[in-house]
C-alpha cells in the first residue's frame, strides 16, 4: 500500500493508504457510506519526497458525491 497526502484548497486535510496511485477524475470512496468521498483533481509528485499529494474535492458522504459527480454510482452513465 502506498501512502498519499490529501490536499484541499492548498491545505493538507489527511493521509490515506491505497493499493494504486489514483488519476485525475478518480473517486476515492469509503466503506462507510456516511464517510467522506474524495474526487481527485490532480496528482502531485514532489522531488525528494516519497509521499504523493492528491489534490481533492471532498464530499461529506456518498449521497452528496452521487448528486455532484457525474457517473459516480450511476449505472446509466457509461465509463467509455
Amino acid at each position: 500500500m502506498a501512502k498519499f497526502g490529501l490536499i484541499e484548497a492548498g491545505k493538507q486535510i489527511g493521509e490515506i493508504s491505497l493499493p494504486n496511485t489514483p488519476r485525475r477524475g478518480d473517486v476515492i470512496s469509503n466503506v462507510d457510506p456516511k464517510g467522506p468521498v474524495y474526487l481527485v483533481l490532480r496528482v502531485e509528485y514532489v522531488i525528494g519526497f516519497e509521499e504523493v499529494n492528491l489534490h481533492v474535492q471532498t464530499f461529506a458522504n456518498q449521497l452528496s458525491a452521487v448528486l455532484k459527480i457525474k457517473g459516480f454510482r450511476d449505472p446509466s452513465v457509461s465509463s467509455n
